[in-house]
């Protein structure tokens, strides 16, 4: 029988393999991207073409994921375990082709928005990464398959996409720049606690916390959005104060408790932080219920009265505008209803920002669809609230799918 120093050299030997076969892929890929952008996407001015620049940055954004990968490969290993396993999994491989969507995205930074559906390309990239995201864990632990490595790439990965798909928001004028801070957060709160170590400083561990997976979940459904070509301000900066501000919360929460000034053993804070959920998330979403019910009802009420006045959408979608707008408007009709009975309220607030954003690129930015974009991410955020019927979404939004009991 091989001892176990043998065993992980075989396994260490079979990663880098996978690890050679992951890089040619992505070489492949890479090229034939440029080659296809190379007569379609062009830059005003400047000593290289379009394509050449997307080039090189998204070169050097695989370049980074991939030297993350192979420094990292010695934790392919289950976590309590120390048996180095031979293959990278079905979950990992996932999250190396959102890491690669990650790359391709970042090749548009620094330059102009493209034409015509290369203008769409960023969003549709993150959005397969958004998809990545949530199926690289599950897939990982169906097949008892999760390692310390997918924990790390996962975080790794996060933060750079995040900050990719803020950056490029902010470029093309949809987010104000100060939420670039937002994307900074991770790597800010890293440099801190590294500064402090080098101080001799103490590091207090940070409690866990179902809110924070959920506001990083919100988040990134937020940017999937927001980096479509059809939003703009106000509405954007609208919807980044309301999406930032949980985030930034979060962040300057977790600090306080890691340098010592916040103790959530204390009896102060618990009492503190008692009545806080009790507002945020037992009452306050009982009140978002029925005046988002409200505002809905009116919103499609014009509707009803004028129907043609949804019909105006901007392109691409102004072709199938009967559509979109028929569908939108019997969803916010079944959500006006599960709001008021207190049914799914987090998808209750997704359909709200659905009727918002159709109801303000058509007809602007307002005071009713504004205050119902509000509503809805409120609700995303809280939940349903006091006096609820049903919420079968909590099990998705607390919990992570495919773990074993």
């Amino acid at each position: 029988m091989p001892s176990r120093a043998a065993s992980d050299a075989t396994s260490l030997g079979r990663l880098q393999t996978y690890w050679w076969g992951f890089l040619l892929a992505e070489i492949v890929v890479l090229i034939s991207c440029y080659w296809y952008l190379s007569n379609r996407f062009h830059l005003p001015t400047g000593p290289m073409t379009g394509a050449e620049r997307w080039l090189v940055l998204a070169g050097l954004v695989i370049g980074v994921e991939l030297w993350l990968v192979r420094r990292n490969l010695g934790k392919n290993h289950r976590r309590g375990e120390k048996n180095l396993l031979p293959t990278l999994g079905i979950g990992n491989a996932l999250t190396l082709i959102r890491g690669l969507a990650y790359a391709l995205m970042a090749g548009f930074l620094f330059a102009p928005r493209p034409d015509g559906w290369l203008a769409w390309a960023p969003a549709i990239l993150y959005s397969v990464a958004c998809f990545a995201d949530f199926f690289d864990g599950y897939l990982a632990r169906i097949t008892d398959h999760t390692t310390v490595l997918g924990e790390v790439l996962d975080i790794e990965f996060d933060g750079l996409g995040i900050l990719i798909g803020i950056a490029l928001a902010i470029q093309y004028g949809q987010l104000p720049w100060i939420y670039l801070l937002v994307g900074l957060g991770r790597p800010l709160f890293v440099w801190g606690l590294r500064l402090r170590a080098q101080r001799g400083l103490p590091e207090f561990p940070m409690t866990p916390s179902a809110n924070r997976r959920i506001v990083a979940g919100v988040q990134m459904g937020f940017m999937m959005i927001v980096l479509w070509p059809v939003f703009a301000p106000p509405l954007t900066t609208l919807a980044a104060l309301l999406f930032g501000g949980p985030i930034v919360v979060s962040f300057l929460r977790d600090w306080f408790v890691v340098i010592g000034r916040l103790d959530p053993a204390s009896e102060s804070y618990r009492r503190v932080h008692g009545a806080t959920q009790q507002i945020l998330f037992a009452w306050l979403p009982v009140f978002f219920r029925y005046s988002g019910a409200a505002v809905t009802a009116l919103i499609l009420w014009r509707v009803v009265q004028d129907r043609a006045i949804w019909f105006a959408l901007p392109a691409p979608f102004d072709v199938i505008a009967p559509g979109i707008t028929s569908v939108v408007f019997v969803l916010g009709a079944v959500a006006a209803l599960t709001a008021v009975l207190g049914v799914a309220g987090r998808i209750t607030g997704v359909v709200f920002v659905l009727v918002a954003c159709v109801d303000a690129l058509v007809r602007g930015l307002g005071a009713d669809n504004g205050f119902l974009l509000i509503t809805a991410v409120t609700l995303v955020m809280t939940g349903t609230g006091r006096f609820a019927l049903w919420t079968p979404e909590e099990y998705l939004f607390n919990n992570q799918t495919g773990r074993r009991r």
